[in-house]
């Protein structure tokens, strides 16, 4: 996501999964050599590579979101007219300027420390959703076993913040 600064907030998954996807080359080279001191070393490497192949499974669901949520805000602002202009024009004046209609992200955040609870963050939320995750959001953390009861608070040490992008 692209805050209305202009700054990229996520971590860079392309990468992230392209790590993994060479750990994954080299874990099963290792496996096709066959070359273990124990049975023992041969099941953690079957085990790392399972949980390796998982997570990349995970992590490629979560880059095509990804990819989806730019691949939209790029349309739009190519809509408007010039890429570099309809890119400054979001930055300064936030997604209003965009001829689509904004999703939102809505996060939970304890009013004392500022922090998000963890756990907490909704994307692609449309604007008619946005006071229903919000009233669930305060709803689960006041929820028995929530995080309120789990440090000894109430739900009015915490706020719900909602950006447009």
């Amino acid at each position: 996501m692209i805050d209305n600064l202009g700054f990229h907030t996520d971590n860079d998954l392309h990468a992230e999964l392209a790590t993994i996807n060479c750990e994954i080359t080299a874990l099963t080279g290792r496996l096709d050599i066959g070359n273990f001191h124990s049975w023992e070393a041969r099941y953690n490497t079957e085990s790392q590579l399972a949980n390796l192949q998982g997570r990349a499974h995970q992590l490629t669901a979560e880059v095509a979101e990804a990819d989806a949520e730019t691949d939209r805000l790029l349309a739009a602002i190519r809509l408007v007219g010039d890429a570099e202009l309809g890119f400054i024009a979001y930055v300064i004046y936030g997604p209003t300027v965009l001829p689509v209609p904004p999703l939102h992200e809505v996060r939970l955040i304890e009013r004392g420390g500022g922090y998000t609870v963890p756990g907490t963050v909704h994307r692609r939320v449309p604007a008619d959703q946005v006071a229903a995750v919000e009233r669930e959001l305060l709803t689960a953390v006041a929820a028995p076993g929530g995080h309120a009861r789990l440090w000894g608070r109430t739900v009015r040490s915490y706020r719900t913040q909602v950006t447009a992008y």
